[in-house]
């Protein structure tokens, strides 16, 4: 497959935002590579730091490492995390899709992965298992597998309407358009400390990678983002998805004020209209996020990694109790 020329929206974040005293920040990333043979490894990282009075020095509250080997229909073959091996392998056997969030809820501890970083990790493996397929695509190993307009699921978000430009390319010319996005700029360079330990993406590699930050006060102020990167097999990385989203949180009364979420870097013309969704979470508690996004933010109004990130703000009292 040919790359298409930059489509879409192709304005980066510039940089991460600075940090504020006494704020909590949550970083995390998960690269997915495909195994030869068949198969995926998916290697997660996440740190939780409180950032003290100076603005600078950090304290580190929290952190995971999770490294999960998925065979070719996306079943747990291995797991290997931060906690005790006997905690996870429960999991092993279990298919790495819709109902696997469910079972980590049922086979692990309450404690080890309510508002943690080692369960915001878990929780992340379907979609990044999910997401996975770009990177097939871009490296041209979807082409002899191409699925037919038949068997695509339209309009189950802004991109993957029926009428927008993806699904209409293949029902015209019976191929995948391959966007190209814009080449990845550091994040890290004004404070490299504002994220935990990231080595370069290797070649033929996606990455997922969050932040939110939750600032002290009445009511707290919070922002958060997340990028979708891909390195060829030449290593040119270049930028898939990116949003970010500002609100706050009220704790006296568990809400969340007003949410305004901001397309950066999408596909299509038609990702951008999908930012407007993320006022349907305006005034609701974060307790039931994750529930209000699976089961009301569906549709061509709705964009399937914008959800992602509102799901992810379900843990914001947890960090907001942590600033100071």
């Amino acid at each position: 497959m040919v790359p298409l020329p930059l489509t879409g929206l192709n304005e980066p974040i510039p940089t991460t935002p600075p940090r504020a005293p006494g704020s909590v920040r949550r970083t995390s990333t998960i690269d997915m590579r495909s195994i030869a043979g068949g198969g995926l490894a998916l290697d997660g990282a996440a740190r939780d730091i409180r950032t003290a009075a100076d603005g600078h020095a950090v304290e580190v509250l929290d952190q995971a490492r999770v490294r999960a080997r998925l065979d070719e229909a996306h079943v747990l073959v291995s797991i290997a995390t931060s906690a005790p091996d006997a905690l996870t392998e429960p999991l092993v056997g279990l298919t790495v899709r819709r109902g696997f969030r469910d079972a980590v809820h049922q086979h692990l501890p309450a404690k080890a992965i309510d508002s943690t970083a080692l369960g915001l990790l878990l929780d992340e493996l379907p979609v990044a298992a999910l997401i996975s397929g770009y990177a097939l695509l871009y490296s041209g190993e979807l082409g002899a597998t191409t699925p037919s307009a038949g068997s695509l699921q339209a309009d189950i978000c802004a991109g993957w309407r029926s009428d927008g430009t993806m699904i209409v390319s293949l029902v015209t010319t019976g191929t995948l358009p391959v966007p190209m996005g814009p080449e990845v700029n550091s994040l890290t360079d004004d404070d490299p400390d504002g994220w935990h330990e990231m080595a370069p993406l290797p070649p033929a590699t996606m990455r997922r990678q969050r932040l939110i930050d939750v600032d002290p006060g009445a009511p707290h102020a919070v922002r958060a983002m997340f990028r979708d990167t891909h390195a060829d097999k030449a290593g040119r990385t270049t930028i898939l998805h990116e949003y970010s989203l500002a609100t706050t949180y009220d704790p006296e009364h568990d809400a969340l004020g007003t949410v305004l979420a901001t397309p950066h870097v999408l596909p299509w013309d038609e990702c951008p209209a999908a930012a407007d969704s993320a006022a349907r979470l305006d005034g609701r508690a974060p307790g039931e996020l994750r529930e209000l996004v699976r089961d009301e933010l569906r549709g061509t109004s709705t964009c399937t990694h914008l959800n992602d990130l509102l799901r992810s703000l379900a843990n914001i009292s947890a960090l907001a109790s942590s600033t100071g």
